[in-house]
């Protein structure tokens, strides 16, 4: 089968899903440059990062994506070196989650969200015993690996964010519901487990959801302490009004108490800028974005790339409504960046390049002659 040129790639991609990509980011420029406390130009640099993001993602064009997969294990065994290396030269929090080139900080666990859903999308289009239970263990144990490797730097939001992607990949590609129902069961188990046995998980994460479950009680040492940015992000929401106070002393006099606001809690500050109205807006956006990712994937019979689609919409998904639900009080604040808005290059490239193998599936999809989606 003839493949098809970059000129033509770039004349089938789906113009409206990039559209929109590019929208966010660009709104997330002002909501950076909102949340910018002065001393840092943090959206000059956002700006930067956004337009090698778009870069990234007309690059992502060039390779067809059955080349990428093909090349899975490769990214895969590259991811883990990455996390690896960010436990013993990482910066940041704790052990670290930031490798150090040069000026630029690179986010190891960002990028390995993308490689697992390249890297799973190969394994289940190639092998069908994910159907059968003991059939699990595989793709499984390719997601237990980065998720524990990510738990210790430690960041247990992206690790979390890893088992929702492979649960979904597993049910589209044809996975057993009373199987996948028996591990999610089991993890429910662990997860407790996990959380009761000390040293497995740090103490202020456990305070952190101690917090969010304590809330409306009376105040305590801990609902102070590690429900501050919880309140501080209400507070911010609900002083905010139907139009939004645009980006002005005004709104920066708001939000100046609010930890976090230029990155993972960027979403609040974007509330009190643009109102009501403009949130509304922006959550719709990022509906119709998913939603024209899974088109891509209803449109593409070829197995690793609907893999693809749907791996990278429930990463979309999944991230976007953890960082919603954590920013408005309704779960525990875990570190969740919200996709092409919160500030940071890992993320921002991490995201136009997911953005750019969706394209490259619906722009480049051979035909499939099997009798099922999957056969």
């Amino acid at each position: 089968m003839r493949r098809m040129s970059l000129g033509e790639r770039l004349k089938s991609a789906d113009w409206l899903l990039l559209g929109l990509g590019v929208l966010l980011a660009f709104a997330g420029v002002l909501g950076v440059q909102t949340a910018a406390d002065g001393r840092v130009d943090y959206g000059s640099i956002q700006m930067r990062w956004a337009i090698i993001g778009v870069t990234v993602c007309l690059l992502m064009l060039a390779m067809p994506y059955r080349v990428v997969v093909q090349w899975r294990y490769l990214w895969y065994v590259g991811g883990i070196l990455l996390l690896l290396a960010v436990l013993v030269v990482g910066r940041g929090k704790s052990a670290g989650r930031w490798i150090s080139l040069g000026s630029f900080r690179m986010q190891p666990s960002e990028i390995m969200k993308l490689i697992l859903v390249v890297t799973l999308a190969g394994y289940i289009r190639y092998d069908k015993r994910h159907r059968t239970f003991l059939g699990l263990v595989a793709p499984f144990a390719l997601t237990l690996i980065p998720f524990l490797l990510i738990m210790k730097q430690p960041d247990l939001g992206t690790a979390l964010l890893l088992l929702p992607v492979l649960f979904v990949m597993l049910y589209v590609a044809g996975a057993n519901r009373a199987h996948l129902g028996i591990v999610a069961a089991a993890g429910m188990v662990a997860a407790g487990v996990l959380f009761f046995t000390p040293g497995l998980l740090n103490e202020y994460q456990k305070d952190r959801v101690r917090a969010f479950l304590m809330q409306g009680s009376d105040d305590t040492a801990l609902l102070r302490s590690h429900n501050h940015q919880i309140e501080q992000s209400k507070m911010v929401v609900g002083t905010s009004d139907l139009l939004g106070r645009g980006v002005s002393e005004t709104t920066r006099e708001a939000i100046r108490f609010l930890p976090e606001r230029h990155s993972d809690f960027i979403f609040p500050v974007m509330i009190h800028a643009f109102g009501l109205m403009g949130a509304t807006l922006l959550f719709m956006i990022y509906l119709l974005f998913i939603g024209l990712i899974l088109r891509t994937a209803l449109k593409v019979r070829e197995p690793s790339g609907r893999l693809l689609a749907v791996g990278v919409a429930s990463l979309f998904a999944c991230q976007t409504a953890i960082n919603l639900g954590m920013t408005l009080g309704l779960l525990p604040i875990v570190g969740m960046p919200l996709p092409f808005l919160s500030y940071g290059g890992s993320s921002m490239l991490t995201s136009f390049a997911a953005l750019g193998l969706v394209l490259n599936v619906g722009s480049d999809h051979p035909v499939e002659f099997g009798r099922g989606d999957f056969d």
